[in-house]
């Protein structure tokens, strides 16, 4: 069985000067791990193997998008503009 993912992505995002072409990446990816609720809740561990980086670079892209409102924290879920 083939794996198909795909992800809505905002062009605000994409378009934002100010916010890193890595954290767009990693916005990229939470887009794919999205329900249509735009909800998702991928570990840390898995997008840093997904974007073969270390977890805290994931921490640091992820604040990047935390400060810029792209996307919100609920416990472990994460929603995605």
């Amino acid at each position: 069985m083939s794996r198909y993912r795909f992800g809505i992505v905002s062009y605000d995002v994409m378009s934002d000067p100010e916010l890193s072409s890595k954290a767009k990446g990693l916005y990229s990816l939470l887009c794919c791990y999205a329900d249509k609720n735009r909800i998702c809740f991928p570990t840390k561990s898995r997008l840093a193997d997904e974007l073969d980086v270390s977890q805290k670079t994931i921490k640091r892209y992820l604040k990047e998008l935390y400060n810029k409102k792209y996307i919100k924290r609920n416990g472990l879920k994460i929603t995605v503009k």
